[in-house]
């Protein structure tokens, strides 16, 4: 793609340029590979006895699996850590063609850049009042100074490779990153644990819409088909659009003929999320050899569809709301998902478990 603004190559030269140390921890990481392959061979060895037949004298019974557990550990936080720095060289490289196309296109880059915060369903925000609560006090406090961010902006995922245009709030008014899980086991997921994803800042909020490219399947079972919205021409053939009870005639109003062909013509292959005053475009390509390709689309589809529904929030009102043109009702703040089952489902198939020899021996004692 000439005259995109990305480098053409990044030499190896330039990353030793960059960084001395970078082949220095490859090389560390290839060494630590010989232990990792040795501890390796060590646990064949007490699992399939294939050197030699392993005998311990009586009193140290004990060692064969205090042995076979430190091999197993050893193993695995070995391999790790050579995986990471035989990567470090590729990663910077990565890096120096992110940094160069950022500078070359005016954003701002961060290995590390601006946290998300737990909003809406890509981003893993539950789905209990509190979280009701925090979205009115992220829209109540409006932007925030740089750096403050408002009660209720708790985050689950990092932003990795970050290109950023920096607004007047805490958050950018667009970010390209790629999202990579950070909560805990009992915390809410979302449809993917890494994506790539774009964030831009619409003019204000509007009520939370789901648009589901369905050439990739992924929001079957995340969004109750009552909610679904049937739009006008060919768009429901490339798209499944969810909104919240009663604000289907909102999401006609703001996915206007113009902006769906845009949506078709340059945004099929992604989900699309509108939540609060964002949105969040989302893109399961997240390997380094997908960012030229990736990063350019999605900031174009920025300039073009973004600036068309931009247009369209802007005229919008919500005549639910205390105040129409710069707050949404309730009603509107977030989708009902799907009830998952799976809580129920697997106590009482592991009860039947449980139960049946039970239940057979009592039906055999009385036939």
């Amino acid at each position: 793609m000439p005259g995109d603004g990305w480098p053409d190559r990044v030499t190896w030269a330039e990353v030793r340029a960059a960084d001395p140390r970078v082949f220095r921890k490859a090389a560390l990481g290839g060494l630590l590979l010989i232990p990792a392959a040795g501890f390796g061979v060590l646990l064949a060895a007490f699992a399939g006895e294939f050197i030699a037949p392993l005998t311990f004298p009586a009193w140290l019974d004990w060692a064969p699996g205090l042995l076979t557990v430190t091999a197993v550990w050893a193993m695995i936080l070995l391999g790790v850590f050579a995986v990471v720095l035989l990567a470090a060289p590729a990663e910077l490289r990565r890096e120096l063609a992110l940094r160069a196309f950022a500078e070359s296109r005016g954003l701002r880059y961060a290995r590390i850049g601006s946290e998300p915060p737990a909003r809406g369903i890509f981003f893993a925000e539950g789905q209990d009042s509190a979280a009701r609560r925090q979205a009115r006090e992220r829209l109540r406090r409006g932007t925030p100074r740089p750096g403050s961010p408002p009660p209720g902006s708790d985050t689950r995922f990092r932003a990795n490779f970050s290109l950023e245009v920096a607004g007047d709030a805490w958050e950018p008014d667009l970010q390209v990153a790629v999202a990579g899980y950070t909560g805990g086991k009992n915390d809410p997921k979302g449809p993917a644990l890494a994506f790539r994803y774009l964030q831009l800042r619409v003019p204000r909020p509007v009520p939370h819409l789901m648009i589901d490219a369905l050439g990739n399947g992924r929001l079957r079972n995340t969004l109750p088909g009552t909610l679904r919205v049937s739009l006008e021409g060919d768009f429901d053939r490339y798209f499944a659009v969810y909104a919240p009870d009663g604000y289907q005639r909102d999401a006609r109003e703001l996915l206007t003929p113009d902006v769906m062909a845009s949506l078709i013509d340059r945004g099929r292959h992604w989900d699309i999320e509108v939540v609060e005053d964002r949105m969040i475009v989302v893109s399961n390509k997240v390997r380094a050899r997908s960012d030229r390709a990736e990063i350019t689309a999605l900031l174009r589809f920025a300039d073009l569809v973004g600036a068309e529904l931009a247009h369209q929030v802007v005229t919008y009102s919500d005549p639910r709301a205390s105040r129409p043109r710069v707050r949404v009702a309730d009603a509107g703040l977030r989708l009902r998902r799907s009830v998952s089952w799976s809580w129920v489902i697997v106590p009482v198939a592991v009860g039947v478990l449980l139960g049946f020899p039970f239940v057979l021996g009592w039906i055999l004692d009385h036939t």
